[in-house]
């Protein structure tokens, strides 16, 4: 049942959870429960196995139970290791969205052609009382 898990199998399972907590918006949340429960390596990890590994293996298969197995052996590394992923991860999405926003600046505000007729139309119907506000 617990056979051991290699260290490039390790280092798969960090990055597919660490990938998903990001794109799921989750970090603030994971980094939170890592961090509190890091101290208490042992017996998370124990219990974690025990609780955890017959949902995660119904669920999501092998790669649910060999990531229940790797943080329940050894909790504390394995946590640490993947607040450091998730860490490196957020920075480089908002190093994407800062290159993004300079890029939108940089292209200046463009409207499509809808939205230039929309709001010509508009500017015809106004009432004289909204250019006063």
């Amino acid at each position: 049942m617990f056979e051991e898990i290699t260290p490039e199998r390790e280092e798969y399972l960090i990055e597919q959870a660490a990938q998903y907590i990001v794109k799921h918006d989750l970090e603030e949340f994971a980094i939170i429960a890592l961090e509190g429960t890091a101290p208490f390596g042992d017996l998370v990890g124990e219990l974690g196995i025990m609780m955890s590994y017959p949902v995660a293996v119904t669920f999501f298969s092998r790669l649910g139970g060999d990531f229940v197995k790797m943080l329940g052996l050894n909790y504390e590394v394995n946590a640490k290791r993947l607040q450091e992923r998730i860490e490196e991860l957020v920075n480089a999405k908002k190093k994407m969205q800062q290159r993004q926003q300079e890029l939108d600046k940089l292209r200046g505000k463009q409207e499509g052609w809808f939205s230039r007729f929309s709001s010509r139309l508009r500017s015809l119907f106004k009432s004289p009382d909204d250019n006063e506000s």
